[in-house]
């Protein structure tokens, strides 16, 4: 049986099996249904169907993170209590130091918003934007986070979609951040577009906090940059 890594752990799992067998095989607790399996590799993510068989290799790595799709409920640039700011702050500061290296990451003092300065762009928007191999992305956190997840990212406006893509908009909908004309205007002054990815109700699932540092064993930032990956990739998805 090969060895993979799922979620960051080194699990045995048969050669040839499911998403929903990976997420089994791997001892997890979560209900399938509101889960997507994906497989990172450096070229990019790979969102894996539900109930179609794989092969599986020795070093493969896989993430479950909450399926997406079209709806949710928030509000933002509001108060956020001390112990949100700091879990926002530790969740990007990790983040920060294992996915962004050598990059600059700028945290709004409020926790409202964090803008990545280098995000790595999937192989297809690459080839539609010559020369812009990285660019910053933003992220804007409601002010119930993490009761609630962000909704969609931000990416600068000059970029040219590819032919599979679409979903990016020069303001918000569905609850995201971008629909007041407040809002609207914020992103005209920092040249940014939203790209619309939304998380299933139910589907986030981030941990019950006794101390801050519990925020690992649930949903969080890593899940929600993973799926900044797969919308791009796959954005025809949803």
């Amino acid at each position: 049986m090969p060895t993979v890594i799922i979620n960051g752990k080194r699990v045995n799992v048969p050669s040839s099996t499911t998403p929903e067998g990976l997420i089994s095989a791997s001892g997890s607790r979560v209900n399938p249904g509101t889960r997507a399996v994906i497989k990172t590799t450096t070229g990019g993510n790979t969102k894996m169907k539900s109930g179609q068989n794989y092969q599986i290799r020795e070093g493969d790595k896989y993430k479950f993170v909450p399926d997406r799709v079209k709806a949710s409920d928030a509000t933002y640039f509001g108060y956020k209590e001390p112990w949100r700011q700091q879990l926002i702050t530790e969740q990007v500061f990790e983040v920060a130091q294992k996915f962004f290296k050598k990059s600059r990451v700028e945290l709004d003092d409020d926790c409202n918003w964090v803008v990545f300065e280098r995000f790595l762009l999937p192989e297809e928007w690459q080839r539609a934007n010559p020369g812009k191999s990285f660019v910053p992305m933003m992220l804007i956190f409601p002010d119930q986070y993490p009761e609630l997840p962000t909704n969609g990212f931000y990416l600068p406006a000059s970029l040219q979609l590819p032919p599979n893509a679409e979903h990016f908009y020069s303001r918000g909908y569905g609850g995201a951040f971008g629909q007041t004309e407040e809002e609207m205007e914020f992103m005209r002054q920092g040249q940014w577009k939203w790209f619309c990815t939304h998380i299933k109700p139910g589907a986030w699932s981030p941990a019950r906090l006794r101390e801050i540092s519990d925020w690992r064993h649930g949903d969080n930032l890593w899940d929600i940059i993973t799926l900044c990956v797969d919308v791009l990739t796959h954005p025809l998805d949803d």
